[in-house]
């Protein structure tokens, strides 16, 4: 089963990946639009985006994601440094979570969304 994670610093980036990799393989990406090309060949089950600067074009690619079919029930999971729960809802997001956020609580939060998540076959 494997996660997309967006973040753009390096060093959380690795630490989230570093945890989640315990339990799930994952995709980590540094740039917004490597998103929607992951997401167009890799069987992905949760994102996880940090958005930053809350800036038109990353909201978009929330919307972007959510109006793929295909991607429509994904879980998506938010955690940023800004606070913007209230725009979060308005895009559908599971979960929005602002930093600081430990790794074992993202962790918990993903397995939390996973657990009703039917696997596609040959997935584990």
């Amino acid at each position: 089963m494997s996660l997309l994670l967006l973040e753009p610093d390096r060093a959380t980036r690795q630490l989230y990946a570093r945890e989640l990799g315990k339990r799930w393989h994952v995709v980590a990406v540094e740039q917004p639009g490597d998103v929607l090309d992951i997401l167009g060949t890799q069987p992905i089950r949760a994102v996880i985006l940090e958005l930053g600067i809350a800036e038109e074009d990353k909201w978009q690619l929330l919307a972007s994601v959510r109006a793929q079919v295909e991607h429509s029930s994904l879980p998506i999971i938010i955690c940023s440094s800004i606070d913007e729960r209230g725009k979060g809802t308005e895009f559908g997001v599971s979960a929005y979570l602002v930093k600081p956020v430990s790794p074992s609580q993202l962790s918990h939060e993903v397995a939390r969304w996973l657990a009703d998540t039917p696997e596609i076959d040959g997935e584990k």
